[in-house]
């Protein structure tokens, strides 16, 4: 995470962060006031979007393109404005002082534990304390957590995730059950629907209530040999072939010129390899799931070889490996992993 972390914006409470950034506090503070510490509260706005065109003899026209840009300001640590996304016509932000005043009421019962800005501010998150529970027979922080990509084809998203306390991994479910785990798009009415969904947030906040005891059925039975292996398939599916790869085999010599048809073989060559990486890749990571479950079910046999062991393994896989730094334990494609895991071990307790 420390790569995506928007310069020092991160605060956390009590602690300091793993990746040390950011600012440490202890008493209590209402969003608004959290965002401000965090340096979080700049602006964003969309423009519209021009085409440059030079002519030969040098006059410059600005052609509209029918899109528009969201552009961040300037700020104290990065001093220029910044295209964040390219999106149409009706995308809309959502001023982040908006969204924390409408979680202020919230921070009473449930105190702010982070808040901070990944990238150049194109997403932010918060996330407030839900207190502590048993899953599994071991401890568990409870948070609430709330984050807005503004990415373009990203959304403002509210769930619900548990961080094992033994090794803080996060566990981030994907449960389509749970009544906290909504995502609100950008379109013209963002801030009014943020405003209504706030305004029964509150009643919705006994989600635990009722997914904890859907967590702790994953640790109920037993598995086979085969669903292990369906559980890690499905969190890691075979690569992808190259795009260019897939458009040459549909290309027959009889298509091309000679010259042509030897650079296309050249090509294909090296698309090969590439997808023979990936798909490298890709075994060693179910390996190397495979063998975290393996030690989870020593530490822990009396979890041993059920949906919870082997879900663990893909969880702690995804939190402690290196690589995609615009992808963490909450965001982008390791949380998709984890939530298609987490949707096939669950299969074999419903």
């Amino acid at each position: 995470m420390p790569a995506s972390i928007f310069g020092d914006r991160f605060l956390g409470r009590r602690e300091p962060a793993w990746h040390r950034l950011g600012e440490v506090f202890d008493e209590p503070l209402t969003m608004s006031q959290a965002i401000k510490r965090a340096k979080i509260d700049f602006d964003i706005k969309k423009y519209p979007s021009y085409a440059y065109v030079e002519s030969e003899v040098g006059e410059v026209d600005l052609i509209p393109t029918g899109g528009f840009a969201v552009i961040r300001e300037p700020t104290d640590d990065d001093p220029e404005h910044r295209i964040l996304a390219n999106v149409g016509k009706e995308w809309t932000a959502i001023p982040v002082q908006s969204l924390a005043t409408m979680l202020d009421p919230l921070t009473e019962q449930y105190p702010v534990e982070t808040v901070g800005a990944i990238g150049y501010g194109e997403t932010i998150f918060m996330t407030l304390d839900a207190g502590e529970s048993k899953i599994a027979g071991e401890d568990h922080k409870l948070f609430y957590l709330i984050t807005d990509r503004r990415t373009g084809t990203g959304s403002l998203q509210f769930v619900f995730t548990p961080v094992r306390v033994v090794c803080q991994n996060t566990l981030m479910s994907g449960l389509s059950s749970a009544k906290v785990n909504v995502r609100l798009n950008h379109t013209k009415d963002i801030e009014k629907d943020a405003e209504w969904y706030m305004s029964i947030f509150h009643k919705m906040l006994d989600v635990k209530e009722t997914v904890i005891p859907i967590f702790d059925s994953l640790a109920t039975v037993n598995i086979t040999d085969e669903e292990i292996a369906q559980v890690l398939y499905k969190a890691y599916p075979e690569a992808s072939r190259p795009r260019r790869l897939v458009l040459a085999n549909g290309i027959s010599q009889s298509d091309v010129s000679k010259d042509v048809w030897t650079r296309l073989q050249g090509d294909k060559v090296s698309l090969m390899e590439e997808w023979e990486q990936r798909q490298d890749r890709v075994k060693r990571l179910r390996m190397g799931a495979r063998e975290r479950f393996d030690v989870f079910n020593e530490e822990y046999p009396n979890l041993a070889n059920t949906p919870w062991a082997v879900w663990q393994a893909v969880v702690e896989t995804e939190d402690y490996r290196k690589g995609h730094s615009d992808s963490t334990a909450i965001f982008g494609q390791r949380a998709d992993i984890k939530a298609r895991a987490f949707a096939q071990a669950y299969s074999y307790v419903k």
